[in-house]
């Protein structure tokens, strides 16, 4: 068989491409892997947004500190990581979506901090922290805070820590001095 140098030519040819290939492949897939980190970072800082919104509402309604800390918990679930010591029967989105509607009752319910773990438990909710600022007059600030993990490598190799420090705020109108007033009172 005749192997002149065009037939040579091609064959590399197609050896080169598979490379190129390969290579734009794995580029397109740390890209997409970025952008999935990154939209997790979004959801969870949207998600701290809503915490601290119903963290201010429930001290303006007048809870105290500990449903106030129940309540901005709860609100973060979607931010939370993983769910630790869920039962077997817990193995799919939908199942989990269930044990949380029938749990948050009664984690909300609950009076003791120490039995707050055994209703609901999440793996960042260590790292969850809130603090509710009374900003004098009628205004009132809620600040929630979430180291987030990394969880992609790709995310690693342009961020040197392994968490991301998010956090939200809203600013609500204080009511409940109003409604908890003496009404006979001058």
């Amino acid at each position: 068989m005749d192997m002149t140098p065009n037939v040579l030519k091609r064959a590399g040819c197609s050896g080169q491409s598979l490379v190129e290939s390969c290579v734009v492949i794995g580029i397109i897939c740390l890209f997409l892997m970025g952008l999935f980190q990154l939209s997790q970072l979004y959801m969870a800082r949207e998600s701290l947004m809503y915490a601290a919104g119903r963290g201010a509402r429930a001290r303006t309604v007048g809870f105290n500190d500990f449903m106030v800390h129940k309540t901005v918990r709860v609100a973060a679930i979607p931010a939370a990581g993983r769910m630790l010591d869920r039962p077997d029967t817990v193995n799919s989105p939908s199942a989990q979506r269930n044990f949380e509607r029938a749990r948050i009752p009664l984690y909300l319910a609950e009076g003791h901090y120490g039995r707050l773990s055994a209703i609901l438990d999440y793996t960042n909710w260590t790292e969850l922290g809130h603090s509710v600022i009374d900003l004098g007059g009628p205004q009132l600030d809620c600040r929630v805070r979430l180291d987030f993990p990394v969880q992609t490598p790709v995310f690693r190799a342009f961020y040197r820590g392994e968490t991301v420090p998010l956090s939200g705020s809203a600013t609500l109108e204080n009511h409940y001095p109003l409604y908890l007033r003496d009404m006979d009172a001058p």
